[in-house]
């Protein structure tokens, strides 16, 4: 059993606190396994390692997406993100290979290409509001790597598209998320046009590929080439105009908010940190020689990858692994019902001082292969697991790393003078920095 909600609610638990910390305390109060009711929803909250694989990977055959998922299928149609089985299995198999290792290694001069372009615009000695910069970087990133065009004209349209988008998931969990979309109040007219705009731009990409079908090296290229053997093994099936659209703006939302989320508080974590900072430009310097990094670097930028791992550590974008069961079944001898929410805390088993020693420090020495062997599976699971583990995980460790690897080999971060008070959090759908995120740059060449 675990906390009243309502009632901490209510003495000011969840208002002096963010939902990501009051899960957190949860944890550090009841133990591993927490039940709670809130508005008539039962809620099961796992936070050990072993817990989360069994809810994950073991049992996954008992549940369906989260609330916040399913209600997301709105916005985010029927992608990845939202479908569920079958369809989810057949979906993940016809996307697959546009997130191939080789696939991905392409795309990393891109993310160096977009990385240098924008610090060409700093000045040294300036205070920068770093998560805006990894918006925009993010987006230009995933634009040349899901349609193979540079959104630079229409960045800044598509960015307050992508906006109001994340502004309407939280609304998701209210009841009639539909009906609440329709109403005519401003920010859901913004709400309508951001997705006016959005298919318009994804279904001209898909009208011009489907009339001139080439490769052209982007996922858009390899999401209309996938094919799947029909059900019973006859004929070949493809995406239809609508699942490319769906995949598609999952990836643009998706993947443009939580790699800049990541981006961000790890630009954060080396301007508080000025020893590991000094470590990691020691280690462009050795591995990159001043020269521009490439895909064939990554693998060889090994504290660089330490850094940002650790930032996913601390604040993992996807703080939540949230599912909903589908059927009533026993688990561990506890009868859980059909609807109950069942959620794994990534924030909560991130910072559990039993796998995490000091857990609220920045230390990237945790993650050399002999600190991870010591620990056990599910301790650290930013990417989720099981058969909903984000598959573009490689490409978001790519554009971490060198993304990360460009800025520092030329630029010393510092908190901006009056903001060196942690940053505060809003966890929403991903957990993002509440506000700017300023940082001092100087040159260091």
């Amino acid at each position: 059993m675990g906390p009243a909600f309502l009632p901490r609610l209510l003495s000011g638990g969840m208002f002096r606190q963010n939902a990501a910390e009051f899960l957190k305390e949860n944890a550090e109060k009841y133990g591993d396994l927490v039940y709670f009711e809130t508005l008539g929803v039962k809620i099961i909250q796992f936070s050990h390692p072993e817990l989360v694989y069994e809810l994950l990977v073991r049992d996954a055959h008992h549940h369906h997406r989260g609330m916040a998922m399913q209600r997301a299928k709105s916005v985010l149609g029927n992608g990845l993100l939202t479908s569920e089985e079958p369809l989810h299995n057949r979906q993940r198999r016809l996307a697959q290979p546009a997130f191939h290792r080789q696939r991905i290694a392409a795309y990393g001069e891109t993310i160096t290409h977009y990385t240098h372009k924008m610090t060409a615009g700093w000045v040294g000695g300036s205070v920068l509001d770093v998560h805006a910069e990894m918006l925009l970087l993010a987006l230009r990133i995933v634009g040349k790597t899901l349609f193979d065009t540079d959104v630079e004209g229409e960045v800044h349209r598509i960015a307050d598209a992508v906006d109001s988008f994340m502004g309407f998931l939280p609304l998701a969990f209210l009841p009639f998320p539909g009906l609440i979309e329709r109403l005519p109040l401003p920010s859901m007219r913004r709400i309508r046009r951001g997705r006016a705009g959005l298919d318009e731009l994804i279904y001209r990409m898909i009208r011009e590929r489907r009339a001139d079908p080439r490769d052209r090296g982007d996922l858009l290229s390899m999401l209309l080439a996938s094919t799947d053997a029909e059900e019973g093994g006859v004929g070949v099936a493809r995406m239809s105009d609508e699942q490319v659209r769906d995949e598609c703006l999952t990836v643009l939302l998706a993947g443009h908010e939580t790699t800049a989320n990541a981006l961000s508080f790890a630009l954060r974590l080396l301007a508080e940190n000025p020893e590991i900072q000094e470590q990691l430009a020691a280690e462009c310097d050795r591995v990159l020689g001043g020269r521009a990094a490439t895909a064939e670097d990554y693998g060889n930028l090994k504290f660089a990858e330490q850094v940002f791992a650790e930032a996913l550590r601390l604040y993992p974008p996807v703080w939540v692994s949230a599912r909903t069961a589908k059927e009533d079944y026993e688990y561990r001898g506890i009868p859980i019902a059909k609807g109950t929410v069942l959620a794994a805390i990534q924030f909560a088993v991130h910072r559990d001082g039993r796998w995490w020693p000091d857990p609220e420090r920045f230390d990237p020495g945790r993650f050399t292969p002999a600190a991870k062997a010591l620990r056990p599976r599910m301790a650290y699971f930013p990417f989720g697991g099981g058969s909903r583990q984000c598959i573009g995980e490689g490409l978001a460790w790519m554009e971490g790393v060198l993304a990360l690897a460009t800025i520092v080999q030329d630029w010393w971060l510092r908190p901006a003078p009056g903001h060196e008070a942690p940053v505060r959090l809003s966890p929403s759908i991903s957990l993002r920095p509440k506000g700017a995120v300023p940082l001092l740059v100087e040159r260091r060449r």
